[in-house]
């Protein structure tokens, strides 16, 4: 999940901030966070942020900024974001003004998450479903809306990895078993293949969620190796009861993981 969205809070997005030119917004900015809970002065923010500007353009594009910087003192990492009343040239990488900018402040001492921070947010607001709307938005509510969609996005292409990890998984433990089970009458290279198999294994193991993977381990032990079904013509492929149009639906979706209401599999479908 991207945790930057849970960093944009209420009190860090400031509606109808006006400025002139980029150098007025940054002060302008660096006032209002420094208003916030903060250890530091506005011209401590101030200049860490045109110290970054110097190296090059923070301006994204498609009307976005993301001016950030690392302050000695500042004790934490934040997101701050300012909705501009009009529109500001701001020499970004498209020639557009800036209407929404999204800040990064961090401590000097702390470079790891303020990377984390800063590239979850460049991933966030690239994103063509969000980036189209973000420019539109006057409040916090508009923000936060946006937010709730990107994150029902991100939760959905999770899902979605999870379930191809689940899938890969299982071919796997299908080629382990089958290895495994002819290990006497194999020769050395066949027990290379196995162990190759093992390492692939070990590395799907490490993407998966934990809890689904418990998940599938306690179905795989149940069915005898067998934790997902594919859902072929509206049927469970392992246990062949008829599945309900809405449930294909949902697991159509993606959204969520979905087991079979007779055998307890996890399905899936490549429809």
């Amino acid at each position: 999940m991207l945790k930057i969205i849970d960093k944009i809070k209420k009190e860090n997005v400031f509606d109808d901030v006006e400025a002139e030119d980029k150098e007025s917004l940054f002060k302008v900015l660096s006032q209002k966070i420094a208003s916030t809970d903060s250890n530091v002065s506005a011209d401590d923010i101030y200049n860490a942020l045109i110290k970054r500007e110097e190296e090059d353009t923070t301006g994204l594009g498609d009307f976005i900024a993301i001016p950030h910087g690392r302050v000695k003192g500042f004790g934490k990492s934040e997101v701050y974001v300012a909705i501009l009343k009009k529109e500001v040239e701001y020499s970004a990488r498209d020639n557009n003004p800036v209407k929404v900018v999204f800040s990064i402040i961090a401590d000097d001492d702390d470079p790891k998450d303020y990377l984390i921070s800063l590239s979850q947010l460049i991933f966030l607001i690239k994103q063509k479903e969000i980036v189209v709307k973000i420019k539109d938005v006057s409040n916090f509510s508009d923000l936060e809306r946006i937010l709730l969609e990107a994150k029902e996005l991100e939760e959905k292409y999770e899902t979605e990895r999870q379930i191809k990890y689940l899938i890969e998984l299982q071919r796997a433990d299908t080629q382990i078993y089958a290895f495994e089970l002819y290990e006497s009458t194999q020769t050395n290279k066949h027990e290379s293949v196995l162990e190759e198999y093992k390492k692939y294994r070990e590395n799907l193991e490490k993407k998966i969620n934990p809890d689904i993977f418990d998940f599938y381990e306690h179905v795989k032990e149940k069915y005898a190796g067998r934790a997902l079904s594919k859902i072929d013509n509206y049927t469970c492929s392992a246990c062949h009861i008829a599945i309900p149009k809405m449930t294909v639906n949902e697991v159509r979706r993606q959204n969520q993981i979905i087991t079979c209401f007779n055998c307890g599999r996890i399905l899936f479908t490549t429809e």
